[in-house]
C-alpha cells in the first residue's frame, strides 16, 4: 500500500510541472552519486531570462527511501570558461524514513533497543555546476546540497556539506 502511495506521489510531482508549463524545453533522468545518493528526473523551461527546472529524486539509506523535491534556476552561464557551463541554484524539501537502531546528534551516538522506524523531514539547498554535452544528450554536475532535517524521536540533522557528481540522460 505504502509504495502504491510513493509511486502516485513520485509521477504526481514529475507530471505537475509538465503540466502548469506551456513548453518543456528539456527532460532529464540521471543518477546522483554524493552523500544522499539517488535517482532523478528534471523538467526544465525557460521563463523571462532564466531557465526554471523541478526535480524529483528519490534516495535509498538504511532501509529506507527518502524523496526530495527541488526548484532550480539557471540564470548564468559560465561562457568565460565554458559556454556549456551553467551556475544553478535552487531550494526544495524531502520526506521519508529510514531503519535504524540509533541516531546521530551533535557528534552522539544515541542507541535504541532494536531497529526503529524513524520518519524524516527537511529543507534542502542547491548550488550546481553543470556542463552541458551538446554532442551528445548528456549532462554532468557537480553539485551541493545542505539540508537541515527533523528525524523523529526528536533529533535534528544538520548537513552542510552534501556534495555529489550527478550524470544524466537528456530527451
Amino acid at each position: 500500500m505504502m509504495k502504491r502511495q510513493l509511486l502516485t506521489l513520485f509521477v504526481t510531482l514529475i507530471l505537475s510541472p509538465a503540466i502548469l508549463s506551456g513548453q518543456i524545453v528539456t527532460r532529464q533522468a540521471g543518477l546522483r552519486l554524493g552523500y544522499r545518493s539517488g535517482i532523478f528526473y528534471q523538467v526544465s523551461s525557460d521563463e523571462g531570462n532564466a531557465e526554471i527546472a523541478y526535480n524529483a529524486m528519490l534516495s535509498f539509506r538504511k532501509d529506507g527511501i527518502q524523496f526530495t523535491g527541488l526548484k532550480i534556476v539557471y540564470e548564468t552561464t559560465l561562457d568565460g570558461i565554458s559556454p556549456d557551463l551553467y551556475f544553478g541554484w535552487g531550494y526544495g524539501g524531502h520526506i521519508g524514513f529510514v531503519y535504524s537502531d540509533h541516531v546521530k546528534f551533535m557528534g552522539e551516538d544515541y542507541y535504541f533497543h532494536g531497529e526503529r522506524f524513524c520518519p524524516q523531514i527537511g529543507v534542502d539547498g542547491w548550488i550546481a555546476a553543470e556542463y552541458r554535452v551538446h554532442e551528445i544528450p548528456l549532462n554532468i554536475s557537480l553539485n551541493f546540497k545542505p539540508f537541515i532535517e527533523l528525524t523523529m524521536p526528536s533529533f535534528v540533522r544538520i548537513m552542510p556539506a552534501d556534495v555529489a557528481i550527478s550524470i544524466s540522460y537528456l530527451f
